[in-house]
């Protein structure tokens, strides 16, 4: 599931506004009329598969494939961590002649929160020519976003375990860090 807001708002500073009204010209043009931008994202995570590798249990001339499932395997939220996501001791090998009795995406990986800010200021220079100003900043609280946990059972100190970074934000973007960024275009 995935859940998108986005809010908009113009600060109440500058001419005709609650703050500075009657402001010079000068100072008007400085403080009055920016605008705040909020976007955040807020994602569940993401199922996938626990598996094995190994010998050809089912008699298939295939190898590794799906475990049985003795537990359910998903904990509950307040137990997860980057070093346990999910109990592996749920899973095991099936015995041989037969395939894993497991579900395919039984398990939900880390979900994805993340909030990003712009401010922007429009500037008329002359009656055509304007100049846009515009500060954004990408995952504003830094906050870590973690890929699916190694789900091969047989892999003894990896399994369970969240080696690495997701891309970012909903969409994934490039990178999964904060990032400032700061724009100016004239227009005529």
């Amino acid at each position: 599931m995935t859940v998108t807001a986005n809010v908009t708002y113009d600060l109440p500073v500058g001419k005709g506004k609650r703050y500075l009204g009657n402001a010079p010209g000068v100072v008007d043009q400085v403080l009055g009329g920016w605008q705040l931008n909020w976007i955040t994202y807020f994602q569940s995570g993401q199922y996938f598969s626990p598996g094995f590798s190994g010998a050809d249990p089912s008699n298939t001339n295939s190898f590794g494939g799906l475990p049985d499932r003795i537990g359910d395997g998903n904990l509950s939220p307040g137990q997860r961590q980057v070093a346990r996501w999910f109990d592996a001791a749920a899973f095991a090998p099936p015995p041989a002649g037969r395939y894993g009795n497991s579900g395919i995406n039984i398990l939900e990986g880390p979900g994805l929160n993340v909030h990003h800010l712009s401010v922007v200021k429009e500037f008329k220079l002359t009656e055509r020519l304007r100049l846009n100003y515009q500060a954004m900043i990408t995952d504003i609280f830094n906050t870590p976003h973690f890929a699916n946990p190694a789900s091969n059972i047989t892999v003894p100190g990896q399994v369970a375990r969240i080696v690495g970074a997701a891309g970012g934000g909903a969409p994934r973007e490039k990178s999964a860090n904060r990032e400032v960024q700061m724009r100016l275009r004239l227009e005529f």
